[in-house]
């Protein structure tokens, strides 16, 4: 192993230099800051030092050994001198660059040594049992060399138990893993000292308010430090989309049957005040005018005039029919008068959570016909208490798909992503204005990232 030290004028350069020279697989053994020059102290300057390791097998980038300080040229297990971080150390690493961790990477830069003259301070002894279970001190680094000792040690004929070995593979992996996490979070503390500090990815979603076991997950599932890359980035876009790929559900908005026999019937359902009327037009404007889909609308909002009103508008603009129904009797009239129809919308009255009775009405309602498609819609805007009360309000009609509206109203969508990262609902629009039909996008993981990270 190596060990050099890099002297400059700032913290920030002699990190970059020890870059420079040896890569970025070097490791950070220590930081001090000392004074240079002068004459019995006046007229100094401020010197930053950092002292670095890496492994032999790694070749420098630079030629000379001038400020190359003795490695420890210890006896093997009994030393237990080598770079290793310990248990305790390595688990603050588990979240690759979560902020905590990023924080903890930056406490550890800046702690002095009380002994800075030896270099044998800044190494760490780990307890055998935490790495190998034939307490083995691995090397950072080092993995490939045990691995090719074991090779060896099968050549003479030793018996390995296979289990074991399986055991020791998998901690080794680990480690390599939780290692490569120490550099990124190194690198990160390097960017963020900069003057020019930028808003990552995870800060970024922080201000929208997502909870943290989701920035955990986040972290956890990308790649080491890919969470704390700059939100404007396009790295920043890809593992965001990644994530919301893997983890939440989504449905290209009304998927229209390829049987022209078959009608699709869609009914928009939520409480009062999120837009279900305006997003039912841009719905059927869409449908009609981009997919050329026969469409009827259906209303049942009659609670408000205003709602017939509107939605009576948008039916002559667009000249679709349109039927206003009081009860489920004539719901089920209506959709079997259109069942020549490819698709038919259906507008409900808004419901609060709060009110059973109303909410039974809808229920006996929604039983007009089987296939009914329930898209439960909420605002971006909603306390997300009430928003977890409203989706399990309405459960009794069983609503697999959800429709977030007026997500140009806020500044934290976390809501968006807290919901249905555990619920079993699929996104299928994001609402965002009142022009009709253009405020409105069939749900992605892409139309989501882009949500979250708008400037």
């Amino acid at each position: 192993m190596q060990i050099k030290v890099f002297r400059a004028a700032t913290m920030k350069e002699a990190m970059t230099e020890a870059k420079e020279a040896l890569g970025d697989d070097v490791v950070i053994l220590h930081t001090k800051k000392t004074k240079d020059g002068g004459i019995f102290g006046y007229g100094s300057k401020d010197v930053y030092e950092v002292t670095v390791a890496i492994d032999e097998e790694t070749p420098a980038k630079i030629s000379g050994e001038d400020n190359v300080a003795p490695a420890h040229s210890g006896n093997g297990l009994s030393d237990m001198m080598t770079v290793q971080p310990p248990k305790t150390v390595l688990s603050m690493y588990k979240m690759s660059g979560t902020k905590a961790g990023l924080e903890r990477a930056e406490n550890m830069a800046s702690e002095k040594k009380e002994d800075t003259n030896n270099i044998n301070n800044a190494f760490i002894p780990i307890q055998k049992e935490d790495i190998l279970h034939k307490s083995r001190i691995i090397k950072a680094g080092d993995f490939e060399k045990t691995q090719s000792e074991e090779k060896k040690e099968a050549q003479k004929g030793e018996t390995v138990d296979t289990s074991s070995r399986q055991e020791d593979a998998e901690k080794i992996e680990r480690l390599e893993a939780e290692l490569a996490e120490m550099k990124t979070l190194l690198a990160n503390f390097m960017r963020k000292e900069s003057k020019d500090a930028t808003v990552s990815l995870q800060e970024a979603m922080e201000n929208h308010d997502v909870a943290k076991e989701i920035l955990d997950a986040m972290a956890a599932t990308s790649g080491a430090g890919e969470t704390m890359a700059d939100a404007a980035s396009q790295e920043a876009k890809a593992t965001l989309v990644s994530f919301l790929r893997k983890k939440l559900k989504y449905v290209d908005g009304i998927e229209l049957a390829e049987d022209q026999r078959h009608t699709k019937i869609v009914a928009l359902i939520g409480p009062t005040g999120v837009g279900k009327t305006t997003t039912l037009a841009k719905i059927a404007a869409g449908v009609a005018l981009n997919k050329g889909a026969d469409t009827a609308l259906i209303t049942a909002d009659t609670y408000r005039v205003s709602a017939v009103e509107q939605l009576k508008t948008y039916s002559d603009i667009l000249k679709l029919p349109l039927d206003i129904v009081y009860n489920y009797e004539e719901l089920r009239k209506s959709i079997r008068k259109y069942e020549d129809k490819k698709l038919i919308l259906i507008d409900t009255a808004g419901r609060s959570q709060h009110n059973n009775a109303h909410l039974e009405e809808l229920k006996t309602l929604l039983k007009a016909n089987s296939r009914i498609e329930k898209h439960l819609v909420l605002s971006a805007t909603t306390k997300e208490k009430d928003a977890r009360e409203i989706i399990e309000k309405f459960s009794f009609c069983n609503p697999k798909r959800i429709i977030f509206t007026k997500v140009d109203e806020t500044s934290s969508l976390g809501i968006i992503l807290n919901l249905l990262y555990e619920k079993d609902m699929a996104l299928s629009y994001l609402a965002n204005g009142q022009g009709v039909p253009e405020d409105i996008t069939v749900a992605s993981p892409e139309a989501l990232a882009d949500l979250f990270l708008r400037d």
